[in-house]
């Protein structure tokens, strides 16, 4: 038996509801030819299982967590129904192949800005998405080999109005408008530090 195939089949029923869906609407056929035929009965006898609902929603739930502890600033700018939206769309799209909360967010964050760049418009997105993405890459486990790179983050508003509104509870309104480039590094004690670039020309 190609037990190996028969897994990955039951957990693709698990994360994608389309496939499952196909599954369920044309039966063995839009199943893997891998399969020995007793594992497509197997498959085609949890399909409709109660089970599996169970374990979608555990796994959802999951999903979820990691992308709400790790990105309050985004969460909080989306607010809950835009949030609901682009994650339902981004689960759509990627398929969750890792365990870790920090690589999950960081691929939201990815997604968040390839909608921007295809014509999402949500104020002070691309600022947030970026910074939080680049605070996770610092924060990433690492080898004792291993150097974390600076991170640098370019605002088209200023920051601290933006931060200070946003863990306020608040939907940014009014920011100034300011550029500048933050620059984020990782101290011998593995602490984040986030400084603001000097100014062109500035001794």
């Amino acid at each position: 038996m190609t037990q190996r195939a028969f897994q990955a089949v039951v957990a693709r029923l698990v994360v994608d509801p389309a496939f499952r869906d196909r599954v369920r609407a044309t039966g063995i056929a839009a199943l893997d030819g891998e399969l020995s035929s007793l594992e497509q009965e197997r498959v085609m006898s949890i399909v409709d299982e109660k089970g599996l609902d169970a374990t979608r929603t555990l796994h959802k739930s999951f999903r979820l967590t990691k992308l709400y502890a790790t990105l309050p600033l985004t969460r909080k700018l989306l607010g809950s129904n835009r949030l609901a939206k682009e994650i339902s769309s981004f689960w759509e799209a990627t398929p969750s192949d890792s365990h870790y909360f920090v690589d999950e967010s960081i691929a939201f964050c990815d997604f968040l800005k390839r909608r921007l760049r295809s014509g999402l418009r949500i104020k002070y997105l691309e600022e947030i998405a970026s910074y939080e993405r680049a605070n996770l890459n610092l924060r990433r486990a690492r080898t004792d080999t291993e150097v974390a790179e600076p991170e640098t983050v370019t605002f088209h508003h200023d920051p601290v109005t933006l931060f200070e509104q946003l863990l306020e509870g608040k939907q940014p309104r009014a920011v100034p408008q300011r550029a500048c480039t933050m620059i984020g590094t990782v101290d011998e004690e593995g602490k984040v530090n986030w400084r603001q670039a000097e100014s062109a020309g500035k001794s």
